[in-house]
């Protein structure tokens, strides 16, 4: 059995101090932009109280408890519980494991690469993580919640939306605090992918993420799943996650390979030091034109992120180093 795992953006008002992350300042062609997504886990949000004289919304976070083992005979058993492979350590695959461990499943995960989380490798910038996300990871474990948000940038207190791309004029603006506070959630934020990931595998622990296992493909069994790396090492349990991303080996091996489809548009994006003069009442603008955005956010530390859709055909190459001048 095998499943994707993507992970939602979200974060805490209850902090009025926080850390403006630095960032690094490379600047890149991508044929794709990278949204974080919001696992669709089983949580409702726990409220929290709030500053506002409102009565907040009273949610439950609801988590699945380990089942336990059991014998032929329908009796408990005294053997470990079950064990989770995740194929991908990345942003939704280590959520995910967390949230597992957590819960005492025994979990192993897969990932070819971890450079990036050690910072190393090609660039990736930061994630915008949102109210909802957030109170996710809270349920999941409040101290590396607080740990995100501690290291993120606040964004969800100022303006932000969409205004002409010629004229600077807003569209419309986009309150996101009001709804988190009313409901006792966080106040969304921006953080550096790879500051995240250090704080996520952390957490799950290095001795859970094998490095350099690539899964190329698995064995279903009925009651056990085999994983089988690229190396030639096989590895059994008891549930596959498939969280390897686009390119994904599990989700060709389950359903068959299928091409990407091309959205018609092209990415370029990095990071500026910059600080607007509305620093204080703006979160983000997102500069809309025919066939073409603009968008600018801070991401603390004096820097602004930006990055732009461009209509182009698909194949465009980064120059050396993945960087322009």
């Amino acid at each position: 059995m095998a499943s994707s795992a993507l992970f939602c953006h979200s974060i805490n008002p209850s902090s009025s101090v926080f850390s403006r992350t630095h960032f690094p300042l490379p600047v890149f062609n991508s044929s794709s932009l990278e949204f974080s997504s919001f696992a669709h886990c089983n949580f409702c949000l726990k409220s929290r109280k709030s500053d506002l004289n409102k009565k907040l919304t009273q949610v439950k976070a609801a988590v699945t408890e380990s089942p336990t083992v059991t014998e032929s005979n329908g009796k408990p058993s005294d053997q470990k519980k079950l064990r989770i492979l995740v194929a991908g350590g990345g942003i939704g695959g280590l959520v995910f494991a967390l949230a597992a461990k957590r819960k005492g499943f025994e979990v192993l995960v897969f990932e070819k690469d971890t450079s990036a989380i050690r910072g190393e490798g090609q660039y990736r910038g930061p994630i915008q993580i949102q109210s909802n996300a957030l109170a996710a990871l809270e349920a999941i474990d409040l101290e590396v919640a607080e740990e995100v948000m501690k290291a993120g940038c606040i964004t969800g207190d100022r303006i932000n939306g969409l205004v002409d791309g010629v004229s600077g004029t807003w569209y419309v603006k986009f309150d996101t605090f009001t709804p988190a506070a009313e409901r006792g959630l966080p106040v969304t934020r921006v953080i550096s992918r790879m500051t995240l990931q250090q704080i996520l595998a952390r957490a799950v622990g290095e001795d859970v993420i094998l490095n350099e296992s690539n899964v190329v493909n698995f064995e279903d069994h009925g009651n056990k799943v085999t994983v089988m790396l690229e190396n030639g090492q096989r590895y059994e349990g008891d549930l596959l996650v498939g969280a390897d991303g686009i390119w994904s080996n599990v989700r060709k091996n389950l359903f068959g390979h299928k091409e990407a489809t091309y959205s018609g548009y092209t990415c370029y994006t990095g990071i500026a030091d910059f600080v607007p003069v509305d620093i204080e009442t703006v979160g983000y603008r997102v500069f809309l034109g025919h066939k073409q955005y603009f968008v600018s956010s801070d991401v603390g530390a004096g820097k602004m992120q930006w990055y732009a859709f461009h209509k182009e055909p698909p194949g465009g190459m980064d120059r050396p180093n993945g960087r322009y001048s």
